[in-house]
């Protein structure tokens, strides 16, 4: 047998997340699982718009936590998390192996924009925002109040309110990239809808997102 021969039969063998091309595939699909897990996080939360005094929302909280189906969603979620994560940076790290000197300028090169090179950055801060965002809401102290007093009085602080803002914005560009990203994976790019959706989708949820600490905040 040929030494082609047989590195072809090695690269054949070899797991699918181990080659570059299976690494980015790993990304978009779980990427556009987590983009499916926002949208309707956010419709969710659409429920604290609602003018009752915080009622549909805590019925759409306790349904949540009342569900059986919710901690076996949540372990999903989190393992899809973590493989995102994992391929991010196994990604991000062969880059830097293939190409060990940084570029001298800020210049797009070779068709990289400021938000591609920066999606490792953003990702890390979009990990530890959502490490404070779920131990403040999902575990912080009710008192004696509900979910929905939790999160207005958070909402009506401008620390919380200004910071919250500030990383949907992060979050916006993230996600601008990571879905261009993924629709060039599989193929899907080249349509001029799918380009369009890149971007309304990424307004969509951050934009969406912002608009909840920006609503608590201007109605105090």
């Amino acid at each position: 047998m040929s030494l082609t021969a047989i590195q072809f039969t090695r690269r054949r063998k070899d797991p699918v997340f181990s080659t570059s091309i299976g690494k980015k595939l790993g990304m978009a699909f779980t990427g556009l699982i987590l983009y499916s897990f926002l949208i309707g996080h956010l419709v969710g939360n659409f429920q604290l718009f609602a003018s009752d005094g915080g009622a549909a929302f805590n019925a759409y909280a306790a349904f949540l936590t009342g569900n059986p189906l919710i901690i076996p969603t949540e372990m999903i979620l989190l393992a899809v998390l973590l493989v995102h994560v994992y391929l991010a940076t196994s990604l991000s790290l062969a880059s830097r192996r293939a190409r060990p000197q940084a570029y001298a300028s800020l210049q797009s090169v070779g068709g990289r924009s400021l938000a591609s090179r920066t999606m490792i950055w953003t990702g890390s801060i979009i990990l530890i925002f959502l490490v404070i965002h779920i131990r403040t809401f999902k575990f912080g102290d009710l008192g004696e109040g509900t979910l929905f007093d939790l999160v207005a009085g958070k909402f009506r602080e401008p620390l919380w309110a200004s910071a919250y803002v500030l990383m949907m914005g992060i979050l916006g560009f993230h996600l601008w990239h990571a879905m261009h990203s993924a629709f060039q994976t599989l193929g899907w790019y080249a349509r001029a809808g799918w380009r369009r959706a890149s971007i309304a989708m990424s307004l969509f949820i951050a934009g969406g997102f912002a608009a909840i600490p920006i609503y608590f905040y201007l109605a105090q």
